[in-house]
């Protein structure tokens, strides 16, 4: 027996719009999901450069650092009697494999006594990490390493500064013809020493009138390439984030 065509089930219209919002949730849901996926793989990206960012400032850092220690305390074993100059200072480093792009700048400071001078090497490398900032601005990753050395019986630096302060007293702050003499026996070249009273000194009326604090330095600095210098200890390498 068939049935009237009148009397065929219907979907109420309740249930009809209930499938709707049914959908329209499920897209709404599946859109959210979407678009945290991707701020979450955009974060992870971003992560990823600044990581590899900040490894390569690590290094630069490192470098900066050893180069400063070297200036303190050469290959040749012996020691400097002073910071280097200029301080700070930004040792060619890009030019290392890996590091291109990046900059380290080495500041040193010390404290001396009688026989020791105590040095802080601070290193500061840089490097770009892309245009992660707000904005798309560009960032940069640092790091920092710190160094500590110390310079033990520096006795050329100390013979220097006693000779100019001994044999520059005379009229005018001159000079006697000793100088020269003393300087040789700190251990410090004959041709060295000349230097450093060509440069800081001149002659008036047959005295040897000279700049004291710049001949003093230019002594000691040549303390450690002309052999004077004493021993250096290594007290802490501090690597900071």
């Amino acid at each position: 027996m068939m049935a009237k065509r009148g009397n065929r089930p219907t979907i109420p219209p309740a249930e009809k719009g209930s499938a709707l919002v049914l959908v329209i949730f499920i897209m709404v849901v599946l859109a959210l999901l979407l678009a945290a996926l991707a701020y979450i793989t955009a974060q992870s990206n971003q992560n990823t450069a600044y990581q590899i960012a900040s490894t390569r400032a690590y290094w630069a850092a490192q470098s900066g650092a050893e180069w400063g220690t070297y200036q303190i305390a050469p290959a040749t074993g012996s020691a400097a009697s002073q910071c280097f100059s200029p301080n700070p200072a930004r040792p060619g480093i890009g030019s290392i494999p890996g590091l291109g792009g990046c900059s380290a700048t080495v500041a040193c400071s010390s404290a001396s006594t009688a026989s020791t001078t105590s040095y802080q090497i601070t290193s500061q490398g840089i490097c770009p990490a892309g245009d992660l900032g707000p904005g798309n601005l560009p960032v940069s990753a640092m790091r920092n390493v710190i160094v500590g050395v110390t310079t033990q019986g520096n006795a050329c630096a100390a013979c220097a500064t006693s000779c100019v302060v001994n044999h520059c007293g005379g009229f005018l702050g001159s000079c006697d013809n000793s100088l020269k003499k003393c300087a040789t026996t700190c251990s410090i070249a004959p041709n060295v020493v000349n230097n450093c009273i060509d440069n800081s000194c001149f002659h008036f009326f047959g005295l040897l009138i000279c700049d004291k604090n710049g001949l003093t330095t230019c002594l000691a600095n040549s303390c450690a390439g002309s052999g004077g210098g004493g021993s250096t200890t290594l007290n802490y390498w501090l690597e900071n984030p």
